[in-house]
């Protein structure tokens, strides 16, 4: 059997139900998860029929999942089972090249920005938030604050350090377009001037994004909720 092209009913059938019912991996800690924090958490990123699509696989709810993915052989090909029936072949992409580098200064890449997906790269400029801390004015969906706690990134990303990973991570690793978000810093624009500095240089010093990157990757602006 093989696994239905996605652009069908079946095709899209089947990625909805990976993505409500998650994925048992058993032990296997390969290609590209996290666990917890912000951003898509407790996911792992899959290729399937040529598409890539995040599936939950350590919530509680993927534990008891009817779909099941054997261990990934070097190529990072795995057979995808449903109920013990062999649907096909699926992929988990390997960790991007530039995550194995650190800034001069000894900070990893992957704690300034992470692939999403298969050619998005994303951060949040300001991992903090002046309403994160009092429940009732943050946003109850948010856990800006639990990655910075368990020290998977940095409080403050520069431009300089954001132009630097985004340089590598179209280079090494075909990253097309980047996604920057940040937590609420202030009152006046709510984060709005320093996502516009981590895009565009303020002067030929003072490298960003834009001034680093000659290729098509663009970067989307993305504010945090007021």
């Amino acid at each position: 059997m093989t696994i239905p092209t996605l652009g069908t009913y079946t095709g899209r059938k089947l990625v909805t139900d990976l993505q409500s019912f998650g994925l048992q991996l058993g032990d296997d800690t390969s290609g590209i998860g996290r666990k917890g924090g912000a951003g898509p958490s407790d996911h792992k990123t899959i290729t399937i029929a040529g598409h890539t699509v995040m599936v939950p696989v350590y919530t509680s709810g993927a534990r008891h999942s009817p779909f099941q993915a054997s261990p990934p052989d070097q190529s990072g090909a795995s057979t995808l089972l449903r109920d013990g029936q062999r649907l096909g072949t699926i992929h988990f992409p390997a960790a991007p090249r530039f995550y194995g580098r650190s800034t001069a200064d000894g900070i990893p890449y992957w704690k300034i920005a992470l692939l999403h997906g298969r050619d998005t790269l994303a951060t949040t400029v300001h991992q903090t938030c002046i309403r994160y801390a009092d429940r009732r004015t943050s946003c109850q969906f948010c856990a800006i604050g639990q990655s910075l706690e368990a020290g998977r990134t940095i409080a403050y990303k520069t431009p300089a350090q954001l132009a630097e990973v985004a340089k590598a991570a179209v280079e090494l690793d075909g990253v097309r377009d980047m996604v920057l978000t940040t937590g609420t810093p202030n009152v006046i624009d709510r984060g709005a001037a320093v996502l516009a500095e981590s895009a565009a240089p303020s002067s030929s010093d003072r490298p960003a994004i834009t001034g680093a990157v000659r290729t098509s990757a663009r970067p989307q602006l993305v504010r945090a909720p007021a």
